[in-house]
């Protein structure tokens, strides 16, 4: 084994123990609950079964999304060990309907935060304004040649939801198909937003498509940062709840972080 000449490494093993890594992509169930309310009986079993399957993976930490520098204000453990004390689910959202259930059954002491903001609406914004001035709305709209669509925008996503137990509806969202195409997306149509011939670096607007792209891996990267920040690498597995357009990045993110496998969802959620 070679060391170079001043400088130093930690020695591993050759064969390490990595951490299993379940990342499960979702929708916001707040954000749903006029068309879609998650408080009803049979919404409420599928989301007990959805936890039972990830209860059965035994993770030694649960990530929600949530800044964990806001702790202070949004007091997120406070309301955990509220929950655990009396088994009220007061929220609608994915954090304390899955998070705290899956946390509670297996015993842990907290619950795990890790967002972190980006600027994907002043972006959005921007590109769209670019695109409209410029003549780039179909390649906005993935209707221009060299882009994806989304293969959520293809299909009819209201009938898949009505017509779908909760988590039919959370195991369509984790497919290749929803998941590989949402993030060919963003690869495919953003990137392209901006000038073909000039480039300002006064001027971010002339790639303000790939401004976006740039930004939103860099949330990724942070929230990954901040998993990884919270681990003593004596896990055997952690689980992270998160909107489903992140998980693509992070998979990757995991996956090529020798010390992590990532474990399909086909072999966990069904």
């Amino acid at each position: 084994m070679m060391v170079l000449s001043g400088g130093s490494f930690a020695q591993q093993p050759d064969n390490p123990k990595k951490i299993k890594v379940y990342l499960l992509g979702t929708f916001h169930f707040a954000q749903s609950v006029e068309t879609y309310n998650i408080t009803e009986p049979a919404r409420q079993e599928s989301i007990k079964e959805l936890c039972r399957l990830i209860e059965r993976q035994r993770p030694d930490k649960v990530f929600v999304e949530r800044q964990p520098e806001y702790e202070s204000q949004n007091k997120l453990n406070q309301k955990f060990k509220q929950y655990q004390e009396d088994g009220k689910i007061r929220y609608h959202n994915e954090v304390y309907q899955v998070g705290f259930r899956v946390a509670h059954q297996l015993g842990h002491e907290q619950v795990y935060q890790c967002d972190h903001p980006g600027q994907y609406g002043r972006f959005y914004a921007e590109a769209q304004k670019y695109a409209r001035k410029k003549k780039q709305m179909a390649i906005l709209n993935a209707e221009a040649i060299g882009t994806v669509q989304r293969f959520d925008e293809i299909v009819n996503e209201d009938s898949i939801i009505q017509n779908s137990s909760l988590l039919e509806y959370i195991r369509w969202i984790n497919s290749d198909k929803v998941m590989n195409s949402s993030h060919a997306n963003y690869l495919s149509t953003f990137t392209q937003v901006g000038s073909k011939d000039y480039y300002d670096y006064n001027d971010d607007n002339t790639l303000i498509g790939a401004e976006l792209v740039a930004d939103w891996y860099r949330r990724n990267i942070f929230i990954y940062s901040k998993m990884i920040n919270q681990l003593d690498y004596t896990e055997d597995g952690i689980f992270l709840i998160m909107g489903g357009d992140h998980i693509p990045i992070l998979r990757n993110l995991f996956r090529d972080n020798p010390l992590f496998e990532v474990v399909d969802p086909q072999e966990w959620l069904y």
